[in-house]
This record gives structure tokens, C-alpha cells and sequence, in this order.
């Protein structure tokens, strides 16, 4: 897989890791994250590059099962669907590993304006947009804004930035600046607002953001219904990632 993808992902996790409202367990070879979520994909069992044994995936299941919050279990090594199906997990979906340079990105809708988050109400803001752009109902839950709050006073390494047309909160995306690149995460358009340039405006304004910091190289992961679209705008893909999980909803 993308090394730069493998180590801009550990770079954010690591700092979401960080945060007061989330709980973590670190074990050899990675660690244990909960955000409080009961979304499968906002709690991670992070191991990059090992073979998990007996031990550890029970150490795992007990931290998660504590904190009653489904998780997702990123792997691309082929050794360890035995050992984590025979712990009860499942293949429940795969993520897209995809990278481009930041220059040439098309332009999209003009009257998209992007305002980055600098206080709590635009982050409470930022988390009911990308609830919704993610298709979820109602108002963000507690933990997925209590985390965005905290995420927010985190201005040296994240940027999280607000889609805006005419004043109306429209989408969102997270960046997270590391070595030469920047990984793109919670890109997010809210259904009604989708097929209209909002996303390629949004990708636009993700790589002049990039540039501007001097990084070259955005990365990202994305689920199968995201694909055509980040291929439309220039990604490649490099690889994937198997996400295991006792849940069926991992995206």
C-alpha cells in the first residue's frame, strides 16, 4: 500500500488517539481508539504491519467490548483474516487507498466559499454538516461533536474547513498535515447540495489549502461509492484495505 497513505493515517489516528473525549489502549504494535461512537468507523483497532496473535486480538475485543462501541480493524496482511475470523470478526468492507499531487485540480462551483473552524459553534457546526453529509439523521451524536470540538483546538497539524454557499453550511473536509502531504478525511457533501460542483469546488480549495503549507501530496481512503468521483478528479488508486468488524455498517 501507499506509505504515505499508511503514515499520514497513523499520523491523524494518533492524534485523535490524543484527545480528551476519546479512551485508547496501547499494545504492541499499535493501539486500541474509541471515540465513544456507536458508528463502527469512528472507533479503530490500529495495527499497522502486524500479524495479530491470540492475545491481542483478545485485548482488543475486551477494550471495545468494555466500552460497548462497535470498531473497524484495518488490515492488508493476508495472515491475519484467519486469526481475526476466528475471533468472531468479519470482512465487512474495504476502503480504496488513493493519492494525487495538489496542482490541477478543476475549479468547480464558484459560489462555494470554505471557512476554517476557529471556535466551538464552528465546530458544532462543522460536526452536524458532516453528520448529514454522511447521510445521518437528526443532530450529530454527543461523542462524534464532542471529539470535532476537541479536534478543533488542534490547529497546528488538523484543519477542519466548512463549505459554504450563500451562508448555508454545505460540506465539509478534515485535513491532517504531515510529512510532505496532507491526508483529506470526512469529505462531505450534504445530499441535497450533491451534483452541483460542491465536491470538485471542495477538492479545489483541498489543494491550494495544501499548497499553501507546502506540501505536495493529498492521500485518502475511499469507500466503493466514493471511487468515481475521486478518480474524476485526478486520484489513482494504490491499494486497499480490508476492514474487519463485528459490525455490517463499517462506512
Amino acid at each position: 500500500m501507499n506509505a504515505a497513505l499508511w503514515d499520514n493515517l497513523s499520523f491523524f489516528l494518533t492524534r485523535l488517539r490524543d484527545l480528551s473525549p476519546c479512551g485508547s489502549l496501547v499494545l504492541p504494535g499499535g493501539f486500541c481508539l474509541s471515540t465513544g461512537s456507536c458508528s463502527a468507523s469512528e472507533n479503530w483497532a490500529f495495527f499497522p504491519g502486524v500479524m495479530p496473535d491470540k492475545e491481542l486480538v483478545g485485548k482488543t475485543l475486551s477494550f471495545f467490548e468494555e466500552r460497548n462501541v462497535p470498531f473497524i480493524w484495518p488490515t492488508e496482511a493476508g495472515n491475519a483474516y484467519e486469526t481475526l475470523t476466528a475471533a468472531g470478526l468479519k470482512e465487512s468492507g474495504r476502503l480504496m487507498v488513493m493519492d494525487r499531487e495538489t496542482g490541477g485540480l478543476p475549479e468547480g462551483n464558484p459560489e462555494v466559499t470554505f471557512h476554517p473552524v476557529s471556535s466551538l459553534e464552528d465546530a458544532r457546526r462543522w460536526a452536524k454538516t458532516a453528520w448529514r453529509g454522511f447521510d445521518g439523521e437528526g443532530l450529530a451524536p454527543c461523542p462524534f461533536q464532542k471529539v470535532m470540538e476537541a479536534m478543533a483546538e488542534e490547529t497546528t497539524c488538523l484543519r477542519l474547513v466548512t463549505a459554504r454557499i450563500r451562508g448555508l453550511d454545505v460540506g465539509t473536509f478534515l485535513l491532517a498535515l504531515s510529512g510532505v502531504g496532507a491526508g483529506v478525511y470526512y469529505f462531505a457533501v450534504l445530499p441535497e447540495f450533491r451534483r452541483q460542483g460542491v465536491a470538485v469546488a471542495m477538492m479545489a480549495e483541498v489543494g491550494r489549502h495544501v499548497q499553501r503549507m507546502g506540501l505536495s501530496l493529498l492521500t485518502l481512503q475511499s469507500t466503493p461509492a466514493g471511487l468515481p468521483f475521486y478518480r474524476a478528479v485526478g486520484f489513482a488508486m494504490r491499494g486497499e484495505l480490508a476492514l474487519f468488524s463485528s459490525s455490517d455498517d463499517v462506512f
